[in-house]
């Protein structure tokens, strides 16, 4: 029984670097994103053409926002799991307390297990590739309609 306690605890510690990476390459494709929108903008003729890479890019700072949050908090509950080293486990209710005390989080969503974490934070990885997506696609649009 012991021993399924640290191969969990071990995973989650690699749970959290995991995630933590994915993050740091979600701000490097939402930042590619916004150059394609500026692309976009400089390459357009008239402002109808621009406003929509404009909107796009205001969903990626947004994004941006979110992931470069996130990365730091699973930076920290990485550096938590990695720093306790009887049980290996992230701190998720210190975490929980100061989301929930800075209004972030409703106090239901407290007590999620870091697998569950994890997804929420890859759905934003995600989001951050489709969106640079889009912009590409107006950036190639833009360009063949000049």
């Amino acid at each position: 029984m012991a021993a399924d306690g640290a191969r969990s605890s071990s995973s989650e510690v690699w749970i959290a670097h995991a995630v933590t990476g994915a993050l740091s390459g979600a701000l490097w494709i939402g930042v590619v994103g916004l150059a394609f929108a500026l692309a976009s903008v400089w390459m357009s003729a008239s402002p109808a053409l621009s406003a929509l890479p404009l909107l796009v890019a205001l969903a990626q700072l947004w994004l941006l926002l979110r992931v470069a949050i996130d990365r730091r908090l699973f930076d920290a509950l990485a550096a938590s799991a990695d720093a306790n080293v009887q049980t290996g486990q992230a701190d998720l209710a210190g975490l929980d307390g100061a989301l929930t005390g800075l209004g972030w989080i409703a106090s239901e969503r407290t007590g999620r297990p870091l697998p569950e974490r994890a997804r929420g934070a890859m759905r934003l990885v995600r989001a951050s590739v489709v969106l640079a997506a889009v912009q590409l696609c107006l950036s190639l649009l833009i360009l063949l309609l000049r």
